[in-house]
């Protein structure tokens, strides 16, 4: 998913409700380490940047898509700024810890990656990590069938593509969890994914989509939660340099 995927619509469903596993991922990725400055690249409406504040004394959360960072709640300590998906507007050697939440599959270069070591302190850790709802069964139930994307998205892309000399890899792991939703919550995901959301347009019309697609989980599910599927990703690295300078 690209940054492009998010309009003011799809990202007030995504600010509306995101399941709360960005602090638990960061938790098992990072343990009990405290960090004083960290970067959240793809910080979305700021869930995942509000979740790295728990780790760091001051963070900076970046998107390249005004449309999400204009749904960002303010927090103390925190600041969110505009970028290009390319060049980082910080200082060398700035941050001890930077997150890429779900981020670095569309945003991936030569370029941002040799950016994120410039901007990182030697030694500081940089975690990659997303989470994948499985709606396949929730499809069915709405009777969707939606289009197969064009390219594959990685949920576990990392460094490797690029030469990443100045970057340790420490660990990847993978898990299965189940999520137990209220059918408003599980409508909330769907409507956040823009491929999906043009899908139910089409079947259950506009501007009223949500709302139906609320009622037909309620009526096709006899409890008041929903089980789902979800697997979650995570990345490790150290940074490696000769020298701050």
């Amino acid at each position: 998913m690209s940054a492009d995927d998010y309009d003011d619509i799809t990202a007030f469903h995504y600010e509306a409700y995101r399941p709360p596993l960005h602090a638990s991922i960061l938790k098992e990725c990072l343990g009990d380490a405290t960090f004083k400055h960290g970067l959240d690249i793809g910080c979305g409406t700021g869930k995942s940047t509000v979740a790295l504040k728990s780790f760091c004394e001051t963070v900076v959360g970046v998107d390249p898509n005004i449309d999400m960072l204009s749904k960002a709640t303010p927090v103390p300590n925190i600041h969110y700024e505009l970028f290009d998906g390319r060049l980082l507007n910080f200082e060398p050697n700035t941050f001890d810890l930077i997150t890429l939440a779900g981020s670095w599959w569309y945003a991936k270069s030569k370029t941002l990656l040799n950016e994120i070591h410039r901007v990182s302190m030697n030694g500081a850790k940089i975690a990659l990590y997303d989470f994948e709802v499985q709606f396949q069964s929730v499809y069915k139930t709405l009777g969707l069938t939606l289009p197969s994307a064009k390219d594959a998205y990685n949920h576990f892309a990392d460094f490797s593509k690029f030469d990443n000399v100045g970057f340790e890899l420490n660990r990847k792991k993978s898990e299965e969890l189940k999520l137990s939703l209220t059918a408003d919550k599980l409508a909330h995901l769907l409507c956040s994914e823009k491929k999906t959301l043009v899908v139910l347009k089409e079947k259950y019309g506009f501007p009223d989509t949500f709302e139906k697609v609320k009622d037909i989980l309620r009526d096709s599910y006899d409890t008041n939660k929903i089980d789902v599927l979800t697997k979650t990703y995570s990345t490790k690295y150290y940074v490696k340099k000769e020298k701050n300078i």
